[in-house]
């Protein structure tokens, strides 16, 4: 099939020249409706009003309104061209790791989530961005979640697997997904009222009396226009226009209620059918994708979703003036498509909500898929279902560039079990204990891990990395880090079972206090059910080892100073580092 990198710069050839073909039709088709136009009216100004004239211009006409019809498609091929180009632009630069140009998920990030802000789930260069390509607010929304509140279920993340290996190895459906996504931009107010529209209860009263009037009350207005044709009175017709604008006005509280709620999200709504007319359409073959496609398929989501569009449209020509009033003139327009709307309401809502969730799932799948198809190299890790393994091979921080990124072994089996990384000053600690948390994270969504080989128990994870001082809580940075510390531990004293990432634990207070807390809170992990990472520069911690064996065991990163420069190979050994760069660096700069 090829690398991502050369099927996306196929698809590219092949789209740019197609926009470059499409562009010239739609300015040739431009001078062609102006020609037609033009030639419209010369009957007119050789031969007057005549009925000779009158049948050269009925085709001419005809040729116009196709022409803009054909224009219409046009721009419509060459809108989805431009965006398809886009899309694998935007690849080709995140094969080369510039990723900054993707939805970051800034308004996610929370200080008090148990992991996100030390892991950079979101932000700036965060995972998030690093994955999102979803084109939903609802896929977002999901691919946010599925992050802070990531599966624990071994079979559940297998299944999720095996949906994200199916829509990894389909990347033109992919394409022609995110390319109906991007088509329109929804905003967050729009994606919260069609939310409240599977919540809400419209009312409706005296509809059976109203579906009669919105057939009679029309038919009796043509009759009345016939009759004033063919040379009858037109007092009955103008008595009917009245009768019909009052209803009209009467209804106008409830007309303005209907329009604020469906009106202007037809662009919307004609996404969000073609997005679930393709997942309806695809075949499927993993077990997840097939439930989430049953759910839209009976009835069908894209067909009703259809139905709605093609009512909001219609409701919203009352914004024409002038086509407003003919219609309500005539046929009782802007009641009708109330009626219309309302018994779409009645029959579709409380299915509403199921099918905006299923395509905000499909939508951060893809997302998920997209990353795996992009990395190839990376691993979809074992599921181990009894006691606690973590065992990686090669493990890397994904948003690391390849060339940058040194990967390391990390094996850690059973309970109760501690692991103190030493090291001196950007030796690779943090970088580590973040990637480890990291690769955590995406076995648990269901996606590869950045590693050649890993087996993982799935189970929560709690970091205590960046505590940050509160001044609106009046809160030291001391005591920001102990109720983190507490937190964690609380919960273990229910019976959680938690993977524990601390870095530098107790930095706000002295070296004596900070070495008794740090050896009293490793005793108390060592009597639980969880694991841990402990990255400290105290080396003194390291003694633990002999005071907990088989349960505290000690790997560093070392450095080495040769020719006065400094030496990092950022790789994990085991044992205590004998070297520290603290007052090597300060020299060097000229501090000391």
């Amino acid at each position: 099939m090829g690398s991502p990198s050369k099927i996306y710069k196929q698809k590219l050839l092949v789209y740019t020249s197609q926009l470059l073909q499409v562009t010239t039709k739609v300015k040739r088709m431009a001078w062609l409706r102006f020609v037609t136009f033009v030639a419209i009216f010369i009957p007119i100004f050789v031969a007057g009003w005549s009925i000779i004239s009158l049948c050269l211009m009925l085709p001419l006409i005809v040729l116009f309104f196709y022409l803009i019809k054909k224009n219409v498609q046009l721009e419509k091929r060459k809108q989805k061209l431009i965006v398809k180009k886009k899309l694998l632009e935007d690849e080709l630069k995140a094969l080369d790791h510039s990723f900054l140009h993707f939805y970051c998920g800034e308004e996610f990030l929370s200080i008090n989530h148990p992991y996100s802000y030390d892991l950079d789930l979101f932000g700036k260069g965060s995972l998030f961005q690093f994955l999102n390509r979803t084109t939903t607010v609802g896929g977002k929304k999901k691919l946010a979640d599925c992050l802070l509140n990531p599966i624990k279920n071994p079979s559940k993340i297998r299944e999720r697997q095996q949906a994200v290996q199916e829509l990894a190895a389909h990347p033109l459906w992919r394409l022609e997904f995110l390319t109906e996504g991007n088509l329109f931009h929804e905003s967050e107010e729009q994606f919260k009222e069609i939310h409240a529209w599977a919540e809400m209860e419209l009312l409706l009263k005296n509809e059976k009396p109203i579906k009669w009037l919105l057939w009679l009350l029309p038919a009796i207005t043509l009759l009345a226009a016939i009759f004033a044709l063919i040379g009858g009175s037109g007092f009955f017709l103008g008595g009917m226009l009245v009768a019909q604008f009052g209803l009209l006005f009467s209804w106008t509280k409830k007309i303005n209620q209907y329009f604020s709620f469906f009106g202007r999200k037809s662009e919307l709504l004609a996404k969000y059918m073609q997005l679930l007319e393709q997942v309806e359409e695809a075949e499927f073959t993993s077990s997840y994708l097939l439930r989430l496609q049953n759910k839209i398929s009976e009835p069908s989501a894209g067909k009703l979703f259809n139905q709605l569009a093609s009512l909001v449209k219609v409701f919203e020509f009352r914004q024409n003036i002038l086509v407003g009033i003919a219609l309500n003139g005539i046929l009782t327009w802007d009641i009708r498509c109330v009626y219309q709307l309302w018994k779409w309401h009645q029959a579709n809502s409380k299915q509403l909500a199921v099918w905006l969730d299923v395509l905000a799932e499909i939508d951060s799948l893809v997302s998920l898929a997209n990353y795996a198809n992009n990395h190839p190299e990376f691993e979809y890790p074992e599921l181990i279902e009894a006691g606690f393994v973590f065992n990686a091979q090669g493990l890397g921080h994904p948003l690391l560039k390849p060339d940058k990124r040194v990967c390391n072994d990390l094996e850690m089996r059973g309970w109760s079990q501690i692991m103190i990384v030493t090291g001196a000053n950007m030796a690779g600690k943090s970088t580590f204990l973040r990637t480890v948390g990291v690769n955590i994270l995406l076995a648990e969504i269901g996606a590869p891990v950045c590693a050649t080989r890993m087996q993982i128990s799935p189970l929560d994870l709690y970091t205590n990395m960046r505590t940050t001082d509160s001044l609106l809580k009046d809160e030291s940075y001391f005591f920001a880090e102990l109720k983190r510390i507490k937190n964690v531990l609380d919960r273990l004293a229910t019976g959680e079972q938690i993977f524990v990432i601390l870095d530098e634990m107790l930095k706000g207070t002295n070296s004596v206090d900070k070495l008794n807390g740090s050896k009293e809170l490793l005793r108390k992990l060592a009597q639980h059910k969880c694991a841990a990472l402990v990255a400290t520069h105290d080396l003194k911690l390291s003694q633990m080892q002999d005071e907990l064996p088989g349960k505290v065991f000690n790997r560093c990163f070392e450095i080495k100073i040769e020719n006065n420069e400094l030496i990092f190979d950022y790789k994990l050994s085991e044992g205590v580092t004998q070297t520290m760069n603290a007052t090597f660096l300060m020299k060097k700069m000229g501090i000391i």
